[in-house]
């Protein structure tokens, strides 16, 4: 039976950076770098469904499985940073890459010295002025897988960009997210349609969940936010070729993502 994992059992006396591929001070070992991702894949569990219509709306193909170690290595360090961040201040603050990869220190003297912790995907405050090409967090398509890496910033160029997306919808619906005990599961879904309004035929080879992060100004959130890949998977991971999306053809993907207190 395996053993359940526990913060104690990381042995957390220092952080590392978990692969954010910057060359900075690395204060723990391989092994104590892995118990933490372990631990964040213990507690969190993401689940994935993809329908392809075609332009009358008839689905032509549904993907659907379970995505296995998604979360990038910067959620990774979010979440422990949001934990142990007076351990990282060796190194400045943790680091934190955004999607475009720009290193934010979060917990350091600066604009992100006190972040506002929750990532919005849906009715976030002022997208409209972020630096990245697209405007709005939520699910994104790209045309190359991120394998081998753990983050979503290395496929930046590879974000596909020249198609609609429509705003994502999170259920349960905002400031109705299911409490729960010590010991149980809690989850809740993203789903965002999009369209390809290309007029080309384009490859969807892999997807990343994105959300918004802020730093907080005088008690107030600061705007425009930055942008965080949180979750991301390729379809060959789920046994799966890459899309053909034809001209006007519609996608919806739904992200499920379960939590273990």
């Amino acid at each position: 039976m395996r053993k359940r994992f526990s913060l104690q059992d990381a042995k957390l006396k220092r952080v590392e950076l978990l692969g954010v591929g910057l060359s900075l001070p690395a204060p723990i070992s391989e092994e104590e770098a892995k118990l933490m991702r372990d631990f964040v894949n213990a507690h969190f569990k993401a689940h994935v469904k993809i329908v392809v219509t075609d332009p009358d709306g008839k689905p032509t193909n549904t993907i659907e499985g379970d995505v296995t170690d998604g979360f990038t290595s910067d959620f990774v360090n979010l979440f422990f940073g949001m934990l142990f961040y007076p351990l990282y201040q060796s190194i400045g603050g943790v680091p934190v890459v955004d999607v475009a990869k720009n290193t934010i220190y979060l917990w350091s003297p600066g604009t992100y010295a006190t972040p506002f912790l929750g990532l919005c995907v849906t009715n976030c405050p002022g997208t409209s002025g972020v630096i990245y090409s697209l405007k709005m967090p939520g699910i994104w398509l790209y045309k190359s897988p991120f394998s081998p890496y753990a983050y979503v910033w290395n496929n930046y160029n590879n974000l596909i960009t020249n198609i609609t997306y429509y705003s994502p919808s999170p259920s349960p619906s905002v400031g109705n997210f299911p409490s729960v005990s010590y010991g149980g599961t809690t989850q809740f879904s993203i789903t965002q349609q999009m369209t390809n309004t290309s007029g080309s035929t384009l490859t969807v080879s892999s997807f990343a969940a994105v959300g918004a992060l802020y730093s907080i100004v005088n008690g107030a959130l600061n705007t425009p936010p930055v942008f965080i890949g949180f979750l991301y998977f390729d379809l060959a991971a789920l046994g799966q070729s890459p899309i053909t999306w034809s001209p006007a053809a519609g996608m919806t993907v739904t992200v499920t993502i379960q939590m273990v207190t």
